[in-house]
């Protein structure tokens, strides 16, 4: 499943088993750096992948506040 997203920087996207990730950073190399969101809190667990592979396991749910 191909989304094709613009990624920005606070946006938050889920994958199918219901993991909850926030973009951190997009670097110059196209790799998408996030960390995941769940109850206890933000940022405890950090990753990267690049962006096709996280255009192809996640969906946005949410866009940064304004």
């Amino acid at each position: 499943m191909m989304h094709h997203f613009q990624f920005n920087v606070g946006d938050i996207f889920e994958d199918p088993t219901g993991l909850r990730v926030k973009v951190e950073d997009i670097d110059i190399y196209d790799y998408v750096h996030f960390s995941v969101v769940n109850d206890i809190g933000e940022g405890l667990i950090v990753g990267e992948m690049s962006r096709i592979a996280f255009d192809h396991r996640f969906a946005r749910i949410a866009e940064r506040a304004a």
